[in-house]
């Protein structure tokens, strides 16, 4: 039997190289909603046994690609090129190095504990610990401090970029 389904197209990957499809608000509007998903991903996941402390590894995911993506958008919004942000590709702590140099903390500063936080989760994500299962020894963050670190970066990114 023929499949009828019609190809798949990477509308992310497209738009990721088109300006005239990629806005600073439209990816604070996306950093958003994937911290609006992580947590509610954590009311359901977060709540079963061995969760206490340390959330789930998709609701991390979706946390660290939040931050990844609040601090492309303010990036954008500062004048860079959609090149010179898919060249941090998913390092958080790159991003927030280039965002500090776009002068990110007139609007906003990280204390040294949410630092440390970025730093675990950095690791993790870059490393795609988060979203494949590689056995060993990890440093994972505590669910709160970090979902603090987001949410303080979009209430403050969003709606500088145009986004609430």
């Amino acid at each position: 039997m023929k499949d009828k389904r019609k190809p798949q197209i990477n509308l992310l990957g497209c738009m990721m190289n088109d300006i005239s499809r990629t806005s600073a608000e439209g990816l604070a509007r996306y950093a958003r909603d994937y911290f609006d998903a992580a947590v509610a991903a954590d009311d359901v996941l977060g709540m079963r046994p061995g969760y206490e402390i340390v959330a789930p590894a998709p609701v991390m995911f979706l946390v660290a690609h939040s931050i990844e993506l609040a601090l492309k958008a303010y990036l954008l919004f500062k004048g860079k090129s959609l090149e010179d942000i898919k060249k941090l590709s998913h390092k958080l702590n790159d991003c927030w190095d280039e965002a500090k140099n776009e002068a990110v903390e007139d609007h906003v500063t990280l204390t040294t504990d949410e630092i440390d936080v970025l730093n675990l989760i950095h690791d993790l994500h870059v490393s795609t610990e988060l979203r494949y299962i590689k056995i060993g020894f990890k440093n994972f963050p505590v669910f709160g401090p970090l979902h603090k670190l987001a949410k303080k970066l979009l209430d403050v990114i969003c709606p500088l970029v145009g986004c609430n």
